[in-house]
């Protein structure tokens, strides 16, 4: 389960699927790449590091954190 920086519940993720803090299904994970529901290759997962489909580095793992690429804190899986 992600949570953002409140303690809220972001999305959860269950198996190769991800899903919304309201149990919708939003993306699903495919070896190193991740989908939305309507069959779009949106993110790649690079390392520890998650790109969109332009070539922009979006997003960083670090542990069980979540950061953009400013510097922010985005949630963390709890």
């Amino acid at each position: 389960m992600y949570r953002d920086m409140y303690g809220k519940i972001m999305a959860r993720v269950d198996g190769d699927r991800v899903w919304d803090k309201s149990g919708n299904w939003i993306y699903e994970i495919r070896g190193d790449q991740i989908w939305d529901t309507a069959g779009n290759w949106v993110y790649e997962l690079r390392g520890n590091q998650i790109w969109d489909t332009r070539g922009n580095w979006v997003y960083e793992i670090r542990g069980n954190q979540i950061w953009d690429t400013k510097g922010n804190k985005m949630g963390e899986n709890y």
